[in-house]
């Protein structure tokens, strides 16, 4: 059993779910997940995790990710995107320079409300399925952090502008483009998503799916594998010998005083002859296993 993270580049027109679907059957793995999904009009960076590497999901999940957006200025769409229908009417478009002020504005924490047309959850419901069932809901503003926002190209007559964002997990692109356009009492929708980073996995190192997909057996598949270690490498690690080995995979609490005195670690790493075989913490000398990982059967 291989157990690892691949840097899937999705293309247009599929569904997160369908990528990992594709390749969980093509592959025959056991488990499979991902972070951060994007929508089906959307592109780019989508970090997969393969079998025991998904229990280590939410320890990245948190990643701050990079997108380029394009935006057609005058039209309103129910979805925010290219893929909805026409709800408002604009012919205001604005021109460079209040673009820029009014990007201005968003960087920094923000209060974002998720579009309708999200995969967010409402009593059970995903509230795309409600809205595309014509029901009404409202969805709450949260709490989102933009790192940096810029104007990279402006085309007024053609009533277009590219953006680049840095922002925190969670935040809505689609909606963020729609706020800037309100803010400038006129309207938007994006034409195209493009994640271009998610914390270390980037652009420059994916892989398509086409390209996956294509490989005839699981051992062509694994030259495209990062180890769990290296894509933790925010973590601390400490090395464990045999002995501990075992009392930590029966889920027993171990002793590390020695190595790590009177250090706390609320997320801390145990390492066996190179391998990730647990997540847990440290409290007074003493490492509390919170999952272990079914590597070194």
């Amino acid at each position: 059993m291989i157990n690892g993270w691949i840097n899937l580049y999705k293309p247009t027109g599929y569904s997160s779910s369908y990528c990992l679907n594709l390749l969980k059957k093509k592959y025959k793995f056991k488990k499979i997940g991902h972070i951060g999904t994007l929508d089906p009009m959307a592109e780019g960076v989508l970090p997969i995790a393969i079998n025991e590497a998904t229990k280590t999901v939410r320890l990245i999940n948190k990643s701050k990710k990079t997108y380029l957006f394009d935006v057609k200025w005058g039209e309103q769409r129910n979805t925010f995107d290219i893929e909805g229908v026409v709800i408002n009417k604009s012919k205001y478009v604005p021109n460079f320079q209040e673009i820029i002020e009014a990007k201005n504005k968003f960087i920094g924490e923000i209060d974002q409300r998720p579009p309708d047309f999200s995969a967010k959850k409402i009593n059970g419901k995903r509230a795309y399925e409600l809205a595309r069932n014509g029901k009404k809901f409202e969805l709450k503003e949260l709490k989102k952090k933009i790192h940096g926002l810029k104007v990279l190209d402006h085309n007024i007559n053609g009533k277009t502008t590219t953006f680049l964002v840095i922002c925190n997990s969670g935040t809505y692109v689609r909606s963020l483009a729609n706020d800037i356009a309100l803010s400038l009492d006129t309207f938007c929708y994006c034409t195209k998503i493009i994640r271009l980073r998610d914390g270390i996995f980037s652009k420059k190192n994916s892989y398509s799916l086409k390209n996956l997909i294509n490989n005839r057996n699981i051992e062509d598949f694994k030259k495209y594998l990062l180890d769990i270690k290296s894509v933790l490498y925010h973590i601390p690690t400490i090395k464990i010998n045999d002995k501990k080995l075992k009392l930590i995979k029966n889920g027993m609490k171990v002793s590390m005083l020695e190595e790590v005195g009177s250090k706390e670690y609320q997320e801390i790493l145990a390492d066996y002859h190179q391998n990730v075989v647990a997540l847990g913490s440290i409290k007074n000398g003493i490492f509390y296993p919170k999952r272990i990982l079914n590597i070194n059967e």
